[in-house]
């Protein structure tokens, strides 16, 4: 009979051994699994920002262009006065510049939340963003250049005028 208690004992002891581990494995499971949904959610919090701050650059591009144009046109036509019109897009650039200040900060104040909770987490925070910001950097280059190079035409064009 001693040997069959020492028995029952071990396939206890055992079952608990595994209930155990069972239960670790289960917590460590939704560990990852928080941690999973955490990283997407500040994932997806960043890329909002990210196109919002690509957004407003893009505005501030466009602006920009029709203040070139406007200004070049006065130019001209020999009158050194702004219009209303060019201050008012001069003013939306400014603020657009500020909302760019304003969205890197939220972005900066994000990185540091996650590094506090995580610092792995912050880590691969800090990948996604130069992983966004090189995808956003194509598509960006590929306007400045346009922007660039219709600048350069005007300025060609309003040097043909103005020694004509």
């Amino acid at each position: 009979m001693d040997f069959m208690d020492k028995l029952k004992n071990s396939a206890k002891n055992i079952g608990d051994m595994a209930q155990d581990l069972a239960k670790t494995a289960g917590d460590k499971a939704q560990d990852l699994a928080r941690a999973a949904q955490e990283k997407t959610a500040y994932i997806k919090e960043l890329s909002a920002l990210k196109a919002e701050i690509r957004e407003q650059a893009g505005m501030i591009a466009q602006n920009k262009g029709q203040i070139a144009e406007q200004v070049l046109a006065l130019l001209e036509d020999g009158q050194t006065e702004f219009s209303d019109e060019i201050k008012q897009l001069a003013n939306a650039v400014t603020l657009a510049k500020a909302k760019i200040s304003e969205l890197e900060a939220k972005i900066e104040d994000l990185k540091a939340e996650a590094s506090a909770k995580n610092p792995e987490l912050a880590q691969e925070l800090s990948k996604a963003i130069a992983e966004i910001d090189r995808e956003q950097a194509v598509d960006i280059k590929a306007a400045e250049t346009a922007e660039k190079k219709a600048d350069e035409e005007n300025a060609a064009e309003y040097t043909t005028l103005k020694t004509e």
